[in-house]
């Protein structure tokens, strides 16, 4: 049931609607903890199933970027995945009330593009995740000056 409400969800947004590019996000939801139809399916393999069942749906023409997915897993299924924490609007990581698992922050960011750089164009393109350059950011001009040399 699940797999058909992605397969026809992704046909929609394809073959009727015309998209060429999806961002599909919290993918690694698909192998958390928990019930599923088939108890003999591990997390990873209904990882894979996820992922095999959204590229499928989409076909091989389609330009699927794959966020929050486990990196190991996104290999031969995403064209593109983020690589990065969450971007944030200081250097380090604070409170922040929306997000207690995450802590967005730009060095968390940039620090997995960095580390993460290896793999460009390896198994799937890195995307860094985005650039805030809007005035409300509390980053300092060399921060900022890092920031746009990494991504």
């Amino acid at each position: 049931e699940v797999q058909e409400h992605v397969r026809k969800t992704i046909h929609t947004a394809v073959h009727e609607w015309g998209f060429k590019y999806l961002k599909t996000d919290f993918l690694y939801c698909t192998a958390l903890p928990g019930e599923r139809y088939d108890p003999t399916v591990t997390r990873a393999q209904a990882m894979d199933l996820a992922l095999r069942t959204i590229r499928a749906a989409a076909g091989e023409n389609v330009f699927i970027m794959g966020c929050s997915v486990p990196v190991g897993s996104a290999v031969g299924h995403m064209d593109s995945i983020r690589v990065s924490a969450d971007a944030g609007l200081t250097w380090l990581p604070g409170p922040a009330w929306w997000d207690k698992m995450n802590l967005p922050s730009c060095r968390g960011a940039v620090r997995n593009t960095l580390t993460r750089s290896f793999m460009h164009a390896q198994w799937f393109l890195n995307d860094p995740d985005c650039l805030l350059l809007r005035p409300s950011t509390l980053l300092t001009p060399p921060e900022l000056q890092g920031i746009l040399t990494v991504f």
